[in-house]
Parts: structure tokens; C-alpha cells; sequence
């Protein structure tokens, strides 16, 4: 057992995973959350008696034999008995003329569907699914950062993957629209041109389909907030403590060396490691207040073209009765017959109805749908300017409103079911994650712009580490969850401690790696 201490800001997924696997290496380790509940971005809350789910869509790690599948189970994300809800239709984009194309969660029915679909495109079709099996083979090393492995493991990683690496690398320069021009039916263009984030590539598509018919990418019964909570539970067991309500103002520096942190309150608490998982900008320019850079990320701050966030507007429904899963799929893209006007118009929405899970609180037979609005800078902007001018609160009642006469007059079925329970808008990401314009990711990959795998580590800066998803391309549950994990291992390595998170037979390798370490002098 040590007697160092580890202060971690932020206790979404990533702060909870660093927090967990330090905790089972021997350190002392506390989280200090802004919010007054664990999660981060992974999170559900109640409006009107409805539980409204704030992330998973789609979880990859839900298979045994992932690597994620492990860390999920180490950190008790999931447990031995939560069950997991996988998708039988995983979208239905569906066309104002009656048209429906169906993505199935499996591959061969997704195959048939198109190819009934659009027969004059056989040959492209064939193509596509050739490259979601190929990707479903595709799972990079996670276990450790690169930078950390053996010349051997190195050596190893890059001859069992060197064609992977090929197709990755092939793909993640072609954007999905563009891609899509490769299909001469309209209706298939309008998938790749609507499914992903604009300017996404075709490397993050093929990743997601691929997991999602390899029955991997399912979604924990009992939601975001039940996955958090299952994590801050464990963490706790450990002999950690989190503080709720208790936002950082800044990280407190001596010499180079972050030597604790400063809560807005004014208390200040002093430790040997402090770990951020904070949005990374607001990290860098306003805890750190600017006194440090990383080159890589301010690179791609300066670049909005190239390197874009996206947000969502969502407006939140209590449904008055049951729909079925068979009325009405868990995820709808719907074109409108007439556009939703918010930045700009907006043609079509995505639609979720969470009847799926049972477990999620919808009183009275009730059914709760959520209809999402994908945007970027600009929506983020329309919506500041709102709260700036005082009418935020108007705007969000007229939006509600708007968009469900909107979704009604698309689906009569649906008229005089809705109540509008809320609207999550870009400024409440902002106002909750403290993310760059309210995103609730990492920056889009894109075709034009390089992947980003920043260490987490800040040049000039000792004793503090970066972490979270917004350190990762795109970022979501899995970067969060990795970036966690190695905060903990990086740590480990400088104070030459064994890293203890894994199964038995890592932590005997880890146990053999630090003798080693340990008879070799330290350079001074």
C-alpha cells in the first residue's frame, strides 16, 4: 500500500476508470465531480417522472473476448447479471414517399435489404459488406499505450496487424459522402450522407457497423446512468471518495509540478498526482490558465474545417401509450415533410423510442421518445446567442413544440400522444461537460484531418496527466475508458509501482516487468 495520493478532476467514465484501477495499484485516490451525480457525459436524469438517457446508443465491449468487453467487467461498468439489449433493426431511414431502407444488426439481412433495395448496385453492395467483415476482424492493441510496449510487442502488433493498418488507414481517408456517390440509388447516398457526422469518414462507419453486426455493440439494460452508477459504486468499495458538487478552478503548480488543485469553494487540496479528464480546452486554457501547450491539440482547436466538433439539439417526449419496438424502432431516421428550423433548416430528424429496456422509469404505461437534431459550431452559436439575448427558455419551448408538430404530421399515430419533457441544447453540454461549443464528443474524424493520439501528458508539466475522451479522435465511452486505464498505468511506470487492473496472469507480468525495472538504476 502506498501513502501517494491522486486528485482526479472529472468523474465520467474515464475519471471513474483512472480512479479504480490506481485505487487497485495502492494508491489513495480522490474524484472531484462538478455535478451532484457520477458520469460525465454518460448519464440519465427523470423530467416529468420519465428517466431521459443522455449517451450509450450502442456500447462496443458488450461481447466476451473484446478487450473493452474486460475493462468494462474490471471496472464493474458491467457486471456478471446486467444484461445487455442487442439490436435486431439498428436503424430505419425512412422516406416521405413510403420508402424504408432497413440496417439490420445482421450482416447478411443488411446485405439482402440492399440488394432488394438497389439491385443496379450489386456490385458496390458486395463491396460493402466485404469491408464490415473485414472490419469486424479489426481490434487494435489497448491494453497498454504504444509507447509503453516492448520492442517485441511492437514487433509483434505490426506483423499480426500490418493489413489492418492498410485498411484503416485506406478508409479513414475517404469521407462518407463522397463515398456514397459510389451508388447510383438516391436512397442509399442519403444513408451515407446522413447516418455519420458531416465530413465523417469511412473508416468510423465501417468500425461502427461492423461491431454492431458482430453482436458487439449492444446497450447495458438500465442505461447511462445505471452504467455510472455501477462504476462510482465500485470505486467507492475500493476506499475512494468522490466529491460531488465540488468544480476545480484551477490546478495548483510549483516548479513545473502540479502539486494539487483549487476548488472554486477556494479550498485547496494538495496530492502527488493530479489526473484531468475535464474537456480537454477548457483543461489547458483555463485550470492549467493557459501556461502550457500541446502542439497537437492546439493544432486542431485553430482548424474548425479540418477538425469540427458536432452537438445535438434533442427534444424529449412522454408518449402517452406503449409503442412496440415493431410500431415504432428503436432508432428512425425520418425526413420531414417540412423542415425543423433551428440554425438553419434541418430536413430530417432521428427519432429513439426506449421501450426496449423496461428497467428505465416511464410512468403510467407511458412510453418516452427523444428526437435528435445533429449540428456543429453553428448550431452551438445560434444557441448562445438565445441565452445571451435572454430568450433561451422561449426558443427551447418553441423548439419542443415545433419539432413535434413536425414528427406528428410525419406520424398521425403519434398526435395527441406527445408531452414535451425537455430540451438538451449545445449550452447544456457546455454548461455541464464544460466542452468546446457543447460538444459531447471529440473532435470528428474526418477524411482531410489526422487521427489524434495524444499521450496525455504535458510538456514542461510534472506530476499531471490528461485524460478523458476528448483526447482521442471522435472520442465516446471506449476512448474514455482507455485513456483511463493508461492515466493509471503512466502513473504506475514513474513511481515504478506494478499497475494491478487486469486479470491474474497481467498482473504476474507487471509484477515481473517492475524487479526488472527495479535493478536498473534510476538516472538522476
Amino acid at each position: 500500500m502506498t501513502d501517494k495520493k491522486v486528485l482526479v478532476i472529472g468523474g465520467g467514465v474515464s475519471g471513474l476508470a483512472t480512479g479504480i484501477y490506481l485505487l487497485k495499484s495502492g494508491y489513495r485516490v480522490e474524484i472531484l465531480e462538478k455535478n451532484a451525480i457520477p458520469g460525465g457525459a454518460c448519464i440519465g436524469w427523470e423530467r416529468k417522472g420519465c428517466y431521459i438517457d443522455g449517451c450509450i446508443h450502442w456500447l462496443v465491449g458488450t461481447k466476451p473476448g473484446n478487450p473493452y468487453y474486460d475493462f468494462w467487467r474490471e471496472t464493474h461498468a458491467l457486471e456478471e447479471d446486467t444484461d445487455v439489449f442487442f439490436h435486431e433493426t439498428f436503424s430505419v431511414f425512412d422516406f416521405p414517399d413510403g420508402k424504408k431502407l432497413t440496417v439490420y444488426a445482421d450482416i447478411d439481412k443488411f446485405e439482402a435489404e440492399l440488394l432488394a433495395f438497389a439491385p443496379e448496385d450489386s456490385k458496390e453492395i458486395r463491396k460493402l459488406v466485404r469491408m464490415i467483415k473485414r472490419f469486424r476482424t479489426i481490434e487494435g492493441p489497448v491494453d497498454k499505450p504504444v509507447d509503453m510496449m516492448s520492442i517485441f510487442r511492437l514487433i509483434k502488433v505490426g506483423l499480426t496487424m500490418a493489413g489492418d493498418y492498410y485498411h484503416v488507414a485506406k478508409y479513414s481517408k475517404v469521407d462518407c459522402v463522397e463515398y456514397g456517390k459510389r451508388f447510383k440509388n438516391k436512397y442509399i447516398r442519403y444513408l451515407f450522407a446522413n447516418y455519420m457526422a458531416p465530413g465523417y469518414n469511412l473508416m468510423s462507419m465501417l468500425y461502427m457497423l461492423s461491431h454492431i453486426m458482430n453482436k458487439d455493440g449492444g446497450i447495458p439494460i438500465g442505461g447511462s446512468a445505471g452504467m455510472s452508477g455501477r462504476m462510482a459504486k465500485y470505486f467507492n468499495e475500493l476506499g475512494g471518495v468522490i466529491r460531488y458538487n465540488s468544480e476545480v478552478e484551477r490546478v495548483l503548480v510549483e516548479r513545473d509540478r502540479a502539486v494539487g488543485v483549487e476548488l472554486k469553494s477556494g479550498v485547496k487540496l494538495y496530492s502527488d498526482w493530479v489526473v484531468s479528464t475535464a474537456a480537454a480546452e477548457h483543461c489547458m486554457k483555463k485550470l492549467l490558465r493557459g501556461a502550457y501547450k500541446v502542439r497537437k491539440m492546439d493544432e486542431r482547436w485553430a482548424d474548425t474545417r479540418k477538425y469540427p466538433i458536432y452537438t445535438m439539439t434533442i427534444a424529449a417526449y412522454k408518449c402517452s401509450r406503449k409503442l412496440t419496438q415493431e410500431e415504432f424502432p428503436l432508432g428512425l431516421h425520418g425526413m420531414l415533410r417540412s423542415p425543423v428550423t433551428i440554425d438553419k433548416e434541418y430536413p430530417g430528424v432521428a427519432i429513439r423510442n426506449y421501450s426496449y429496456d423496461p428497467t428505465l422509469k416511464c410512468p403510467d404505461g407511458s412510453t418516452v421518445l427523444q428526437v435528435q437534431i445533429l449540428g456543429d459550431d453553428d448550431m452551438y452559436f445560434w444557441w448562445k446567442n438565445r441565452k445571451e439575448r435572454g430568450i433561451y427558455k422561449a426558443e427551447k419551448e418553441r423548439i419542443a413544440a415545433e419539432i413535434m408538430e413536425k414528427v406528428c404530421e410525419r406520424y398521425p399515430s403519434l398526435a395527441g400522444t406527445l408531452e414535451p419533457i425537455d430540451v438538451v441544447t449545445p449550452c447544456t453540454y457546455e454548461r455541464y461537460l464544460n466542452t468546446r461549443h457543447g460538444s459531447f464528443q471529440g473532435f470528428v474524424h474526418t477524411a482531410n484531418g489526422k487521427q489524434l493520439m495524444q499521450k496525455g501528458t504535458v510538456p514542461g508539466l510534472d506530476g499531471f496527466i490528461l485524460s478523458g475522451q476528448c483526447i482521442f479522435q471522435s472520442g465516446g465511452l471506449p476512448p474514455a475508458i482507455i485513456t483511463g486505464r493508461f492515466a493509471a498505468r503512466r502513473i504506475c511506470k514513474a513511481d515504478r509501482r506494478a499497475f494491478m487492473g487486469g486479470g491474474r496472469g497481467e498482473e504476474i507480468m507487471e509484477k515481473i516487468r517492475l524487479l526488472a525495472r527495479r535493478k536498473t538504476p534510476v538516472k538522476q
